[in-house]
C-alpha cells in the first residue's frame, strides 16, 4: 500500500533526525548508559521531529542491540515495534482521548508488566489537549510510575501543560529545522523516489515550509504529483506561492511610494487565484530579511535581490512598514472576506506617509524632512491650483517668487558651520564646522538620537575637551544614555579624527536664542511669506 512520504521517509535512528542534535546527542548518551528517566516531555513546532524522536526512544530502550544508543532495527523487539504488533507500546492521541477515563485506563494498565518487551512506553501525542480532571489524575504515576514504565509526551503548545507535570518530566525543546537542512533531505527524498526537481523549486517548498519537515515532505509530494519536473513556475503555481522577485518589485514600489504601482501587483496577485494571506505573509518574512540585512550591515543575507532591496529602506521605516503590515495580517485572519481591502489599505497607509499619525512615524517625517534639508535635496510643495495662478502673475512677481522660492542660504550651515569663537570665563569655545557630517554619522546608528541633538553645536575647547551645546535638558539626558553617548563620541572621533572618551565629550544645555538650525529659519521664512 502507498505510503505518504513524510511516513515512508521518518527517521529510524537518531544518526537520520536533522537540525535536533542538542537532544539526539542527550538521548543517546541516556541510553548507552542505561540512564534512561521516567518520562520526557517533547516540546516545539509541528513537523520537528517530537513524535518520531518518541518511537525511536520507545524501540532504543527496548532494542537487545542499540548501537551508541539507537536502536539496531533488525532484533526481535525492533522488528516487532515497527511492524506495530508490540503490545507494550502505546500511542495515544490527546487531542481525541483527552478525558479523565482515558488517563484511568492508562493508570490501570501501567501496573501489568511488559508482555514481550524490557519496557512498556506509553507516547501521548498532544498532550496540551488533556483536561484539567485528566492531567490531576495523571499527577501521581506519572511522578512515580513502575520501573518498567516510560512516559513521553508531545505538544506544540508548552505554555498549555500544568507546571506539575513539566515539574516531573525531562524536557527537551524542538527548534525550527533550517531551510538548508530541509533542503538537503529533499534532495535525498527526490533521489530516492526519482523525482526530478529544481533546487530553486526546493527552495521554495523549504522557505514555505517554515522549518517543519513534514511540511516540506507534503508539499513536495503535492509538486511531484503530475509526474513532470518541479520548476520553480510549477511548484509557484501549485502552493500559491510568490516568486522573489515580485515581492522585491512591491517593495521597491512602496520605496519609492509608488501607489498605483503597488496596488496593481496586489491586484494580479488576487487575478491570479492565489491566496491574499498566503502572500502578505510572505511579504512579511521578506521585509523581515530586508531588515536584518540591514540591520547586520548585509552579513545576514547573502541573496542579491534581498541587499539590492534593502539599499533602499533604513532599519526604521522597514520596521514601521512590518509593524503595520503585522496588524494587517491580525485583520486578514479575523476577516478573511476582505483580505485584498485590508491589504490594499496597508500599501496606500505606508506609501503615503502623511496617513500615518502615529507619533513614530511623525519622527520618522521630521528625521526625512531634516535629512533633505541636510542634503539640500528640498523643494517647496505647491498645490496645483498655486501653480496656475503663480503661471499668470507679471514678469515681476515671478521673479520675486523665484528669489522666494531660493532656500539654498538656510543649507549653508549644513555644508561647513563658519567659525565661530566665543569664551565662558578663561574657557575659549571654537565651533566645530563639520558638526553636520557628525550628525549624519549618528544617524546611521540611530535616528532617534539624530533627531534629538540636531539642534545642537558642537564646539572644541581650550581645556581639551569636546563641548555639545544642547537646547533642552531632554536632549541632553537622552543623549547620556550608556547605549547613546558613545555613539556620539564615536561619530565626533571619526569626523574630527580626534581620541575624545567619555570624560572628554561634555553635553550640557546651553540655551542660545541667537542659534537657529537650518529647519527654524524654514519655519521662519515660511512664516514671513505667510504674512505677505
Amino acid at each position: 500500500m502507498y505510503q505518504a512520504l513524510y511516513r515512508k521517509w521518518r527517521p529510524q535512528n537518531y544518526e537520520d533526525v536533522i537540525g535536533q542534535n542538542h537532544i539526539t546527542e542527550v538521548l543517546k548518551s541516556e541510553i548507552s548508559s542505561g540512564k534512561i528517566s521516567h518520562a520526557y516531555l517533547f516540546c516545539g513546532p509541528r513537523g520537528t521531529g517530537k513524535t518520531t524522536c518518541a518511537k525511536i526512544l520507545a524501540r532504543a530502550v527496548n532494542c537487545e542491540n542499540p548501537v551508541n544508543g539507537s536502536p539496531c532495527g533488525v532484533c526481535k523487539s525492533c522488528k516487532s515495534i515497527l511492524d506495530g504488533t508490540a503490545t507494550d507500546i502505546v500511542e495515544m492521541d490527546a487531542a481525541s482521548n483527552n478525558g479523565v477515563d482515558d488517563i484511568r485506563d492508562i493508570r490501570d494498565a501501567v501496573v501489568y508488566t511488559p508482555a514481550e518487551l524490557k519496557y512498556r512506553v506509553f507516547i501521548i501525542d498532544e498532550v496540551h489537549m488533556l483536561s484539567i480532571s485528566a492531567f490531576n489524575a495523571l499527577l501521581k504515576t506519572l511522578e512515580e510510575p513502575p520501573a518498567h514504565v516510560i512516559f513521553v509526551l508531545a505538544t506544540t503548545e508548552l505554555q498549555k501543560i500544568p507546571a506539575t507535570i513539566m515539574s516531573r518530566c525531562q524536557r527537551f525543546d524542538f527548534h525550527r529545522v533550517t531551510p538548508m537542512d530541509i533542503i538537503k533531505r529533499l534532495k535525498t527524498v527526490c533521489e530516492g523516489e526519482k523525482i526530478d526537481a529544481e533546487t530553486a523549486a526546493l527552495d521554495l517548498i523549504a522557505r514555505m515550509a517554515q522549518g517543519s519537515f513534514r511540511d516540506a515532505l507534503n508539499m513536495l509530494e503535492f509538486c511531484a504529483g503530475s509526474g513532470d519536473t518541479i520548476t520553480l513556475d510549477k511548484a509557484s503555481d501549485l502552493l500559491g506561492a510568490s516568486p522573489v522577485d515580485l515581492l522585491a518589485n512591491i517593495c521597491e514600489c512602496i520605496a519609492e511610494k509608488r501607489t498605483a504601482d503597488a496596488l496593481k501587483i496586489i491586484d494580479n496577485v488576487y487575478l491570479s487565484s492565489r491566496d491574499i494571506i498566503v502572500f502578505w505573509r510572505e511579504l512579511i518574512a521578506f521585509l523581515r530579511d530586508v531588515m536584518m540585512t540591514i540591520a547586520t550591515r548585509g552579513t545576514y543575507s547573502s541573496d542579491s535581490v534581498i541587499k539590492h532591496t534593502a539599499d533602499k529602506f533604513t532599519v526604521m521605516k522597514v520596521m514601521r512598514i512590518l509593524e503595520e503590515f503585522t496588524k494587517t495580517e491580525s485583520d486578514m485572519n479575523r476577516l478573511p472576506s476582505n483580505s485584498k481591502l485590508y491589504a490594499e489599505m496597508a500599501v496606500v497607509k505606508v506609501c503615503d506617509p502623511t496617513l500615518d499619525t502615529d507619533p513614530i512615524a511623525l519622527v520618522n517625517r521630521i528625521a526625512d524632512l531634516e535629512e533633505k534639508l541636510a542634503s539640500g535635496n528640498f523643494k517647496k510643495a505647491v498645490s496645483a491650483p498655486a501653480e496656475k495662478a503663480e503661471a499668470v502673475k507679471t514678469t515681476e512677481k515671478e521673479e520675486k517668487d523665484k528669489k522666494t522660492d531660493d532656500v539654498s542660504d538656510l543649507f549653508k550651515p549644513f555644508e561647513r558651520y563658519p567659525t565661530v569663537e566665543k569664551t565662558e570665563g578663561k574657557l575659549t569655545l571654537t565651533s566645530c564646522k563639520y558638526w553636520p557630517e557628525i550628525i549624519k554619522k549618528v544617524q546611521r546608528q540611530d535616528t532617534m538620537l539624530a533627531t534629538f541633538i540636531r539642534g545642537a553645536q558642537g564646539y572644541t575647547g581650550s581645556d581639551g575637551k569636546f563641548y555639545v551645546n544642547c537646547d533642552n535638558d531632554f536632549a541632553v539626558d537622552y543623549a547620556k544614555d550608556i547605549k547613546r553617548l558613545p555613539i556620539v563620541i564615536l561619530a565626533i572621533n571619526q569626523v574630527c579624527n580626534t581620541t575624545y572618551n567619555d570624560k572628554s565629550v561634555v553635553l550640557r544645555c546651553v540655551k542660545d536664542e541667537t542659534e537657529k538650525t537650518p529647519l527654524d529659519n524654514l519655519i521662519d521664512r515660511i512664516g514671513k511669506e505667510d504674512n505677505q
